[in-house]
């Protein structure tokens, strides 16, 4: 008899390692946790989990996962932010946060993974 694997969902992985939703949705946006889809659920393999955390803690891993550009939209900074939708199109307007337009209307905005970084960090060294 094969023994099950278990399969998590975003706020079991969330509670497990003791890191944010937020940054296990970016995890996963990134690619750097797979993830399978069950029709709208998303839930994360116990061996998918096992493997994404022996590259987290591994020291050498530092930018394995920017080969491809990633792009955000206003929604989806707005989750790992923890701010509301319209901050984040403020933000994008203002030039504070960069960005680009790919259509006509609010939700149009692209956020790449490299400008979200860079405003965290700026932020964080704001806060010291």
């Amino acid at each position: 008899m094969t023994e099950e694997k278990k399969l998590f969902t975003i706020k079991e992985v969330s509670e497990l390692i003791g890191i944010s939703e937020s940054e296990v949705i970016r995890m996963i946006m990134l690619k750097k946790l797979p993830v399978v889809r069950l029709g709208k659920a998303i839930r994360i393999r116990e061996d998918n989990l096992d493997e994404f955390l022996k590259g987290f803690l591994a020291k050498d891993e530092v930018r394995a996962g920017y080969r491809e550009p990633v792009l955000y939209t206003a929604e989806q900074v707005a989750k790992i932010l923890k701010l509301s939708v319209d901050n984040v199109w403020n933000l994008l307007k203002t030039g504070r946060l960069k960005g680009f337009k790919i259509r006509e209307g609010r939700s149009s905005w692209r956020v790449p993974a490299k400008s979200l970084e860079d405003f965290i960090e700026n932020r964080i060294r704001q806060t010291k």
